[in-house]
């Protein structure tokens, strides 16, 4: 684990509580498992099986990093609106980017429709995902902008 790219994070996992400590943002799974870093200064390895989520905070939280599961009306930020099943049953919706800078085989990075003070990135592992859906393209690429109209003055040519 590097320390230029350590960062606070919370793990959260499936029936068991939550860990606070410190976590490789630049790839914090490798090879099926997380090498993280508590508060006390151990070392632990998580197998990813056992992760439902991973959130980088600026400060440890004591409360879910879901406000909200869903969206009250269509999000407005660009990307991908989802909506995923855990493993455990519980059905969220995010954003997510529309392309493939945030997928890296493994896990995706998502944001959640109201995230909790201080919640900056949430990494879900592949495997914590029973089922994904799109539900929507928000400021897609393909809506073409209108052209300023033939009639319209130039004012500093």
């Amino acid at each position: 684990m590097t320390s230029g790219s350590t960062k606070k994070a919370m793990v959260y996992r499936f029936e068991r509580e939550p860990l606070s400590g410190f976590l490789d943002s630049v790839r914090p799974l490798e090879e099926d498992q997380i090498q993280f870093l508590n508060k006390d200064g151990f070392v632990q390895l998580i197998p990813a099986a056992q992760v439902k989520m991973i959130c980088f905070v600026r400060d440890w939280i004591s409360t879910l990093p879901w406000l909200r599961n869903k969206y009250a009306v269509r999000p407005r930020q660009h990307g991908l609106w989802v909506r995923m099943k855990f493993q455990d049953g519980e059905s969220v919706e995010a954003t997510m980017a529309n392309d493939f800078s945030l997928l890296d085989g493994s896990s995706i990075s998502v944001v959640p429709p109201e995230p909790a003070t201080g919640v900056q990135r949430v990494i879900v592992p592949l495997q914590a995902i029973q089922a994904f859906e799109v539900l929507g393209v928000v400021g897609s690429p393909l809506k073409k902008t209108r052209a300023a109209s033939q009639n319209q003055l130039s004012m500093f040519d």
